[in-house]
Parts: C-alpha cells; structure tokens; sequence
C-alpha cells in the first residue's frame, strides 16, 4: 500500500474513533496525516469510499497476524491461537469499531460487496478449520458446525466490545474449541440429520465473481466484448444445472484466459469451481 494512501487510512482510524465518523471533516484527516487535500481524492472519492479502504485494511491485517500462528503443526492449536489473536485485535481496536456501531456509518456498494466477500470469507475459514480440527468424519456436518462456531464468536465479539472487563481472553479462545467439541463430536455420533438443505446464495463464490467478472469486461474490455460476455452467461447457465457440464465450463473459462483484464479473476473462479465440484 502506498505510504500516502496507508497514511491516510490510519489517520482516519484514529478521528474517527476519537470524534465519530460524522464529526469528521476530510480536512481534519488531511490535516492529521500531514498530506495535501488533493492527496486524499486521488485514493479517494468521499469519507464513504475511504471506510471501503478502512473495512479492507482491517480485514488485511486480522488475516496476516492470524495465519501467522499456523506455523504450529496442531490444528486445535492453531484454532485456539487464532481465536486469541482475534479477540486481542478487537480490544485493540475496540474505540473504532464502537464508533461504527454508534455512528451509522453509511454502506456505500463497494463496502456492501466486500462484507459479502468478508463474510464468505470468514465461513471458509471457520470450515477450513473445522475440518482440520475434526477430518473428514465431520463433513456432513461442517457446515451447521461453521454456523455455530461463527454464532458463538459473533457473540463473544458483541460482548467484548460492549465490556471487554467482564470476560477472561485467556480462558476464552480454549472455552470456545471445548465447546466446538461438544458440538462436533455430538453430531458426528449421534447422527444427525443437518438442518442445512443447501448453502444461502451469499456463500456461493462463483456468484460473486461472475458478477465481479461482467463488470470489468463491460468497463474495460472493448474488442470481442460481446463473445466475452456470452461465454459468461454460458457458465453462469451450465453451473446453475443439477448435473453441469464440466467440459462446457472448461472451455468457457479457456476463452475468458485470453483476455487479461479478467485472467486473474477467471483462474479464481476457475479454482472455485473444482473445490465446489469436489
């Protein structure tokens, strides 16, 4: 990130959980970061599309120091120290984030879309896990296990930043896997039958990167344009099938290769798919 941009997103950081977001003028975050006015509107459209930056930075910065701690070879470990790593991160930055639930920060799209993105990203990792944790005998059952592990940490979070004083961090991160177990290993012997019929449309990626896909080829694609989106509606036809097509869907994707400025975007999805077909 550049060092102007990063400038600004940690000055911001800190107006805005010391004056609110609405009290905050972008002269005072210029002014704080030391940068020109006209610093900030390069990065930046508005206060709202700079918390898009914000939410992003965040985001960034949880997962570095979290997937720092799988360098331990135990995946319960590994779970228990992240979770402590988690929770540390939000009493480190608790004046912010109860900023956000008092001021009403407005959701522009772009933050809309990307807590959709966190969101999915936030099940994988809670399934990811899960399944290390448990193998595979838990996999009927990972993803009413990821529901219940996210629930119990989305309010263990609520709580911390509402009273951080009132709950033990160093007790807390193994009490959560002690229960997860109970959880885990109760489904896997009792049987059960899960509750989940099928994943809610947030939690599929390919919708999510199709619609990413068809807004960079109708913004920056000019040439084959229209055989570029076609080949899209192509796929988004055949993966919606009870039984689709895996050669129709390769040869979709191959075409979209050729174009660069969706490559990266179509090997994404490429990769998606093969995980939600295996």
């Amino acid at each position: 990130m550049q060092d102007k941009k990063q400038q600004i997103i940690e000055s911001s950081i800190k107006l805005f959980a010391k004056k609110g977001f609405h009290s905050t003028s972008v002269q005072q975050i210029v002014n704080e970061a030391n940068v020109a006015k006209g610093s900030f509107y390069n990065y930046f459209e508005s206060k709202e599309d700079l918390m898009v930056s914000i939410y992003d930075y965040y985001f960034v910065t949880i997962m570095e120091k979290m997937n720092e701690a799988k360098v331990e070879s135990n995946p319960r470990k590994v779970l228990i120290k992240q979770l402590d790593i988690y929770f540390q991160f939000l009493v480190d930055h608790k004046p912010f984030l109860i900023m956000l639930l008092r001021d009403q920060v407005p959701l522009v799209d772009d933050v809309e879309s990307f807590i959709i993105q966190m969101r999915q990203q936030n099940f994988d990792w809670s399934k990811e896990n899960i399944l290390a944790v448990y193998g595979e005998d838990i996999r009927p059952y990972e993803n009413d296990a990821a529901v219940m592990l996210e629930g119990i940490i989305h309010s263990y979070s609520s709580w911390l930043v509402v009273d951080a004083e009132t709950l033990d961090l160093d007790v807390l991160p193994r009490f959560i896997v002690n229960r997860l177990d109970d959880v885990c290993y109760g489904m896997m012997k009792n049987q059960d039958k899960t509750a989940i019929r099928d994943l809610p449309q947030v939690f599929r990626h390919h919708d999510l990167l199709i619609s990413k896909i068809r807004q960079i080829i109708q913004g920056a694609i000019s040439e084959e344009k229209d055989k570029a989106l076609e080949a899209l509606d192509v796929i988004e036809q055949e993966v919606t099938k009870k039984e689709p097509q895996s050669i129709i869907i390769d040869s979709m994707i191959e075409h979209l290769k050729k174009f660069d400025a969706i490559y990266n975007e179509v090997l994404t999805l490429e990769k998606t798919l093969e995980r939600d077909d295996s």
